[in-house]
């Protein structure tokens, strides 16, 4: 998946405390009860309801925070 390959268009990692930023701001927009956007089809599950995006969101988040010990 093409926005999953940050060789093609993927985000490349830039700055370690920079990209993390970026990252809380990213959860902040997609938590918000307010929402600037509409789910759209993940690139492998298709249609999600919100509460099974926002399942996959913490599970997926989760799982890299712990792979980075964080």
């Amino acid at each position: 998946m093409p926005e999953a390959d940050q060789q093609l268009g993927g985000t490349p990692p830039i700055e370690f405390a920079s990209d993390m930023q970026n990252l809380v701001a990213m959860i902040q927009r997609f938590t918000n009860q307010n929402r600037d956007f509409k789910f759209g089809l993940h690139p492998l599950f298709a249609a999600m309801s919100e509460w099974e995006w926002m399942r996959w969101a913490y599970l997926h988040v989760d799982h890299h925070l712990r792979q980075f010990g964080l």
